[in-house]
């Protein structure tokens, strides 16, 4: 029963990992397309007229 409980409480753990890996990727691209997209070596991107 306690190697049982001791199992769920490491995939409980790996879960949580790799939740917290994958929500801080949006920033980070966020941060890249800023990056990309502003300043005097910026990518050309579309306007409106």
């Amino acid at each position: 029963m306690l190697k049982k409980l001791a199992l769920a409480a490491v995939a409980a753990g790996a879960v949580a990992v790799v939740r917290r890996r994958s929500s801080g990727s949006g920033t980070r691209e966020a941060d890249l397309w800023h990056e990309a997209t502003n300043g005097p070596q910026s990518v050309s991107r579309p306007t409106a007229r």
